[in-house]
């Protein structure tokens, strides 16, 4: 089944064409190709006209080789982004829960795509138009603004999945977390993508969080779900929680920013847990995971290193909690298709708060715009 719309033969898509190993150089890496065949759907996959897409540190992490140990690319150039909203174009014959024409919301997944039997990406999002699999997917309602939930699917999950475990799992198949009223959970980079998220859902189950940010963010990340803020660059979030006599209070430790990079750093996070307390990364890097598993042995709570999952089950209740107005992505800036380069940019200096996304401007969901949260968090 098709649109209505012809689907054309070719498309626009940024392409990575070799890994580049220093991060400031990463986003000139990639390049605009301009006439790539349009990707066709597999019997269970769906192709997308991608309306917008997101752009995370998983991206610029991939192009730069940090995954490479775990999920290597075996052929370039490769077309990078794993979350997009758009337009169902075609499906592939064997697929019955989508039709041409819904609006959807996809999550393409690092693990997903990555697979050894995956037959679609790896990755694929930064183009006009991309194929996902069915079950990676969820319809929106018709009357919705696509860029509300553009940035949702990898940060929401990965934030839904190491709270509340859901469909996901540690990256040695154990529970993750299991955050109701009265957790008191620690959220290292309340600011960022998939931080800002974690505060929301945290408080909304009924949490008390403590989470870290910028100066210049503590007021917004305080506005949207925080009990207290520590502003890391005034002072080490471990400094300050000692002098308050914070040890051994979290139920669970949440670290966004890779913090802690060797073993003996995870084992004197821990030191703030309760005893039946988690340290949970989402770290991926061959170096964060050796630590991860080492500390594990040594410490007295758990220690997990976790990748989201991508499933429509979990996916649901993040999409119904900011349809309700419980849960809402922030977005710190949209960029045009054209300017993808500025946009993964951006999102390496790590000065987001919330979410950077790419939009294609001819896409019916709406023109490019451009804005940028302020301290408090509003656009």
């Amino acid at each position: 089944m098709t649109s209505k719309h012809p689907v054309p033969s070719t498309m626009r898509a940024w392409q990575c064409k070799e890994y580049c190993h220093n991060t400031s150089r990463a986003a000139k890496e990639i390049s605009l190709a301009g006439s790539l065949p349009v990707p066709s759907p597999g019997s269970y996959h769906v192709l997308v006209h991608v309306h917008f897409a997101a752009v995370d540190p998983m991206d610029w992490n991939l192009i730069t080789g940090v995954y490479k140990d775990r999920f290597p690319v075996k052929h370039f150039p490769f077309v990078p982004g794993f979350d997009a909203a758009g337009e169902v174009v075609a499906l592939g014959p064997d697929c019955s829960t989508f039709k041409a024409g819904d609006k959807v919301l996809m999550g393409l997944g690092l693990a997903e795509s990555f697979s050894e039997t995956a037959d679609f990406g790896p990755a694929g999002a930064f183009a006009e138009y991309c194929v996902c699999p069915e079950s990676q997917m969820f319809k929106l309602p018709a009357s919705v603004d696509l860029s509300v939930f553009a940035g949702l699917p990898m940060s929401g999950l990965t934030a839904y999945q190491a709270l509340f475990t859901g469909n996901g799992s540690s990256t040695t198949g154990q529970p993750l977390g299991n955050v109701g009223p009265g957790s008191q959970v620690l959220v290292l980079g309340g600011d960022r993508g998939v931080g800002h998220l974690a505060v929301q859902m945290a408080k909304l189950r009924g949490a008390t969080v403590v989470a870290t940010a910028s100066p210049n963010k503590l007021a917004w990340v305080e506005a949207i779900g925080a009990a207290q803020t520590i502003n890391y660059k005034q002072e080490a979030w471990t400094q300050q929680l000692v002098s308050e006599g914070k040890e051994g209070s979290f139920d669970l430790l949440l670290d966004l920013v890779g913090w802690a990079t060797s073993c003996e750093e995870v084992v004197r996070a821990t030191k703030f847990l309760c005893p039946q307390g988690q340290y949970i990364s989402v770290a991926n890097n061959a170096e964060a995971l050796e630590a991860v598993e080492a500390a594990d042995t040594q410490a007295s709570c758990a220690c997990k290193s976790m990748l989201a999952t991508c499933n429509s089950e979990d996916l649901d209740q993040l999409v119904q909690w900011v349809a309700e107005g419980n849960l809402k992505v922030y977005v710190d800036r949209t960029y045009p298709f054209s300017e993808a380069r500025h946009a993964l940019h951006h999102s390496i200096l790590s000065q987001s708060s919330g979410k950077v996304l790419l939009c294609q401007c001819s896409a019916s969901s709406g023109h490019w715009h451009a804005t940028t949260l302020g301290a408090s968090g509003g656009a």
